[in-house]
């Protein structure tokens, strides 16, 4: 882990082995979101058909909301009875309307989250049309199982849409944690202050690997100042290696070069830095991210 002193030099430690399971964890909540089986069915428990997310299948869990359409995103919300989990997880980019809400750059106001906040409007409209709907099934979940923590997960653009919605809920009284891996950037400099400023008693865990270039975009061009909020947790290993507690970085600072952001270009696709986090992410989809 990189901890950044007052001085300005880092020193490092590793992250505890609590953190790396629930890490290796919430990635296979993100992972099965792709999985035709858990996005179109409810009252089943969440399956891999290739066994490669052994922590959720050992899990006594149920399926009780599902979304999917060309409108918005791809996802689930489930309880996960083992671990006392409400988890509301959605996809990245598979389908042609996918990597529209992708290309939909343009910044637009969100002032009744924050004021000065700007959003992707892709991700933002993507966010807005399933927003009524995850939010009645989550405060129904959340009240029959007041003991359960709200976790909301995703992998690239469901990355992102999971950063979105959990910056609205809280907002909205929700005491929840938001796990990201290779999402884009969500928005403006405002955004990414309010997102990070957000924190206690919540958290947000966004993690990078290596050179992945998503967590990069949108670049920035002249009066936009795309951002990512801060921390970041950076995985240094490559891809195909099982990650160790020192394998990955943690980072402070809004847009801090010191991880993901400051690493070398890799422009590949598929990406295998970005396919790959804590396990292979695309198993049950071949992701078109641009």
């Amino acid at each position: 882990m990189i901890v950044i002193a007052s001085s300005g030099r880092l020193t490092r430690r590793a992250i505890s082995s609590e953190l790396l399971e629930r890490f290796t964890l919430f990635s296979q909540f993100a992972t099965l979101s792709a999985c035709d089986q858990n996005i179109n069915h409810t009252g089943q428990s969440l399956t891999c058909d290739y066994g490669t997310c052994p922590l959720v299948a050992a899990d006594n869990t149920t399926v009780i909301n599902a979304f999917h359409s060309d409108n918005g995103p791809t996802g689930y919300i489930a309880l996960d009875h083992t671990r006392e989990l409400v988890v509301l997880a959605f996809r990245g980019t598979v389908s042609k309307s996918d990597g529209d809400a992708d290309l939909d750059i343009a910044l637009t106001p969100i002032d009744d989250v924050c004021t000065g906040c700007r959003a992707h409007h892709g991700f933002w409209v993507y966010w807005s049309a399933v927003a009524s709907q995850a939010t009645s099934q989550l405060h129904d979940a959340t009240s029959t199982y007041p003991g359960y923590r709200l976790s909301i997960v995703g992998h690239s653009l469901g990355g992102v849409i999971a950063a979105l919605a959990g910056t609205v809920l809280r907002t909205q009284g929700f005491s929840l944690d938001v796990w990201t891996f290779g999402g884009p950037k969500p928005g403006n400099l405002k955004l990414a202050e309010f997102i990070t400023n957000q924190q206690a008693p919540n958290s947000i865990y966004r993690v990078t690997h290596t050179t992945d270039p998503v967590p990069k975009v949108p670049l920035n061009l002249p009066f936009f100042d795309w951002s990512q909020p801060s921390p970041e947790y950076w995985i240094t290993q490559e891809t195909g290696v099982q990650v160790t507690t020192n394998g990955v970085q943690y980072v402070e600072g809004i847009n801090s070069k010191a991880g993901n952001a400051g690493s070398d270009g890799d422009l590949r696709w598929p990406n295998p830095e970005h396919g790959w986090y804590f396990g292979n992410m695309s198993v049950c989809a071949t992701p078109i991210d641009a």
